[in-house]
């Protein structure tokens, strides 16, 4: 390969990481709204739990409750792991660009 060839499958990596960085403040997005949501859950899970007439409806309401905070839950670390999995892909091509510059050292 040319000089010119890896210089350009240089900067293609280069633009994969930025994508990658972006997804990655993406996904710190989300977990953001995820949380507001999860806040704003609380303060009507506590106000549905101070106007409950009965226990059987208290109870109800802390089960949908437990149900939503493991969704919450669920969500919040699948974007955890969309983090990671970015960072691995970052990592590798940071990796390919190392490598491309050692091909253009043994080229001249």
């Amino acid at each position: 390969m040319s000089k010119e060839s890896i210089k350009r499958q240089i900067e293609g990596y280069k633009r994969d990481i930025d994508r990658q960085k972006s997804s990655i403040a993406d996904c710190r997005e989300d977990m953001a709204k995820i949380r507001i949501r999860k806040s704003r859950d609380a303060e009507t899970y506590s106000r549905r739990l101070t106007t409950a007439n009965s226990t059987a409806q208290k109870h109800s309401i802390r089960a949908q409750k437990k149900r939503d905070w493991d969704r919450y839950s669920r969500d919040l670390q699948r974007e955890r792991d969309k983090i990671s999995k970015s960072r691995e892909k970052i990592k590798d091509y940071r990796e390919d660009i190392k490598r491309c510059r050692e091909r253009i050292k043994r080229l001249k």
